[in-house]
Formats: structure tokens, sequence, C-alpha cells
């Protein structure tokens, strides 16, 4: 099993929602701002192998080398790696 569940859920969406809250009180905790979240309630969530977050992390190792690939391409097409707005497609980079 998983404990990924997204904000929207639709076979149980309180069951999202609560997932949603506590991740946002884990991140609210993690701050130093007032928060739900406990030492107690982190582990039995952890215990179930939780994840505190669900987005894909761009500044992970491989997503540092993704996105550096994706940068050397722009560079051999445009001769620059200066990357504005207006003079790339790629909205990622």
């Amino acid at each position: 099993g998983t404990t990924t569940v997204p904000a929207r859920y639709p076979p149980d969406p309180k069951l999202g929602n609560w997932v949603m809250t506590q991740r946002q009180q884990y991140q609210r905790m993690q701050k130093g701002k007032t928060s739900s979240m406990n030492t107690e309630r982190i582990q039995l969530l952890e215990g179930l192998a939780f994840k505190w977050s669900i987005y894909k992390d761009p500044w992970s190792e491989k997503g540092w080398y993704v996105q550096f690939k994706r940068l050397a391409e722009f560079h051999r097409i445009h001769g620059t790696t200066t990357v504005t707005a207006k003079n790339t497609p790629d909205p990622k980079l």
C-alpha cells in the first residue's frame, strides 16, 4: 500500500482533506509556527511511511541533472544560458 494520498481524492474527499491538513501542519511546525502537529503524530504517520510531500523535488540530485540537460540544450540552440520568458518556449527552465 501507499500513503501518497492527494489533496483531491475522489474515492474519499475527507481523507484527502485530512492528509492535506497533516502536510500543512507539518510544514507550519517545521517553520516554527503554531501547529497541531506534534512528535507523536509524526511518528505515527511515519510508521505508515507517510509522504510529507507528494511533489517532485526539482532540487534533488536527479532533478538537478534533468534541469542541467535542459539548460545545455537551450545553450546549444540559442548560444546563451540567459533564459528569459521571451526567449524560451520551455516554461520549466
